[in-house]
């Protein structure tokens, strides 16, 4: 069986088991039997946003209680977070949350006032999208063995573009360095856009980054893109290679989004939550939202191999930070 066979099979079964979610309401307990709160972390109108409201409607549906999306705003998700990890764990309140928040920031701030593993309860993985390598459509290089060949002849460092020190492009970007065995040099924007000019009008070189934010510039072919950094090219972007394709298959990463809730939620709450998500995602809805956001659905995962992925997660960027040595000021 393929691996998109597996996922149909368990989206089909998932959302075959979307009755019994209500039925196990009064089977098991009263949950939920007031409004509950879905946390987004950033302000309203983003993908966050929208991928919560989404999910909000079906789990109301499901239920027949309000779920609320409460926009909670500001340094770089850190406020939303830590407001939910103080919250009851009675499975009232949950967040949307990402690999920004849970996967990069511990290892980046020394003053972090949530710890990703002891004050959560991860519930599972929503959707995922793999980081990207662009560059401008001029440069004398189409791919990774080109670029490692230039920067080697000309012995000077590849500057690359993100969306601000510390975040998950410049994370990629030092690794990228790492694996391509040639040095690098970080050039950080407010942004993917401001990035994104630059890299077009030709003042700068290379962009680390996911593609929400630059397929429509790919597809136009105003910008190249290198390489895709997951194990099998996207299905909306098939001319462009996969980083193993081109001798590096231990280059896989990819910005994420997630469901967690406060540590200590009871195990039939967090079930359901689950079993929730996986049903949403099996939606037309949702299929149609992540893939305008170049995100795919994920909600295979339990919650325990949510967890661990998690974990590894923030083992993995914070070995990056330390080897880059790099330090950001709340």
């Amino acid at each position: 069986m393929t691996m998109l066979t597996r996922r149909a099979a368990f989206a089909a079964s998932s959302a075959l088991a979307l009755p019994s979610l209500a039925r196990a309401q009064t089977a098991t307990g009263p949950w939920p039997n007031r409004p509950v709160r879905i946390v987004i972390a950033f302000a309203a109108g983003g993908s966050l946003d929208a991928i919560g409201r989404s999910y909000g409607r079906f789990m109301e549906r499901e239920f027949g209680q309000p779920f609320v999306v409460d926009n909670r705003s500001g340094a770089g998700g850190r406020i939303g977070t830590t407001y939910t990890a103080r919250a009851p764990g009675d499975g009232y309140t949950v967040i949307i949350t990402s690999s920004a928040a849970h996967g990069v920031a511990p290892s980046l701030y020394s003053d972090l006032q949530y710890h990703p593993m002891n004050d959560f309860t991860h519930l599972g993985l929503v959707c995922s999208g793999p980081m990207v390598f662009l560059a401008n459509v001029n440069a004398p290089y189409r791919d990774l063995a080109g670029l490692v060949a230039a920067v080697k002849a000309r012995g000077t460092p590849a500057s690359f573009g993100s969306g601000g020190i510390g975040s998950l492009g410049h994370l990629t970007g030092e690794l990228a360095g790492r694996t391509l065995g040639i040095p690098v040099q970080h050039i950080s924007y407010r942004g993917s856009a401001p990035a994104q000019t630059d890299l077009i009008a030709g003042q700068l070189e290379l962009i680390s980054d996911n593609m929400s934010s630059h397929g429509a510039q790919v597809q136009a072919g105003r910008v190249r893109c290198l390489a895709v950094a997951s194990r099998e090219r996207m299905a909306e972007y098939p001319d462009v290679p996969t980083w193993a394709e081109q001798g590096y298959p231990q280059m896989v990463a990819n910005a994420w989004y997630g469901l967690s809730g406060p540590a200590g939620m009871p195990a039939d709450i967090v079930a359901k939550w689950n079993q929730g998500l996986a049903g949403w995602l099996a939606t037309t809805e949702a299929k149609d939202l992540l893939k305008g956001m170049a995100m795919t659905p994920e909600g295979r995962m339990s919650p325990a191999e949510y967890t661990a992925f998690v974990d590894s997660e923030v083992k993995r960027w914070g070995e990056v930070v330390r080897a880059a040595n790099i330090r950001v000021e709340s």
